[in-house]
């Protein structure tokens, strides 16, 4: 197979890291970058040579924490000039958003088994929560104490354990009960 590359079919007005990888999803793609800019759902043609804007959302603009979609919600932390941010919810299909709400601060988002793992990028906190269109529900949480600088690796799961690195510490948490 040989890689051939297509012309620019849509092209970012803002400037930024842009460090999230795309979701996709039954022939659309969405998109975010943080810095204000908001999440941005394409339409892919059938031959995959074109791609239309089907919405935007300015609520969820995704700075680095990626995002997730779990039954149809997408699920991440907003931007908010870069001192703060919240978790966000929206809905794949629509782009409305179902819910904002704080828990800490913005960070870094999994999921498996269908529930959401999130690690706060500022103090380490880490929840579990269930996907919910009708808010954050955590069912536990607890902080990351070991390690030192901020919080931005991304979590991992792998045979019902929970990896989590800050700075030059790995814990493991076992997650399989």
């Amino acid at each position: 197979m040989e890689f051939q590359p297509h012309s620019i079919s849509y092209k970012s007005q803002g400037v930024g890291g842009n460090t999230n990888p795309p979701l996709f999803h039954n022939g659309e793609i969405f998109v975010t970058s943080g810095y204000d800019h908001p999440g941005l759902m394409f339409s892919l043609s059938d031959d995959g040579n074109e791609i239309e804007l089907k919405w935007q959302n300015e609520t969820l603009d995704n700075h680095h924490g990626g995002v997730v979609m779990v039954d149809g919600n997408i699920y991440g932390a907003n931007w908010q000039h870069n001192a703060k941010g919240k978790w966000v919810s929206v809905n794949w299909e629509s782009g409305r958003t179902n819910w904002e709400t704080e828990f800490v601060n913005k960070g870094s988002i999994i999921t498996a088994d269908n529930m959401l793992y999130l690690y706060e990028e500022k103090r380490g906190n880490v929840a579990l929560a269930q996907p919910s269109t009708d808010g954050l529900k955590i069912v536990s949480s607890f902080t990351m104490e070991e390690g030192a600088g901020p919080h931005w690796a991304h979590p991992a799961i792998y045979n019902g354990k929970l990896f989590i690195r800050h700075g030059n510490v790995l814990m493991i948490y076992n997650i399989s009960e």
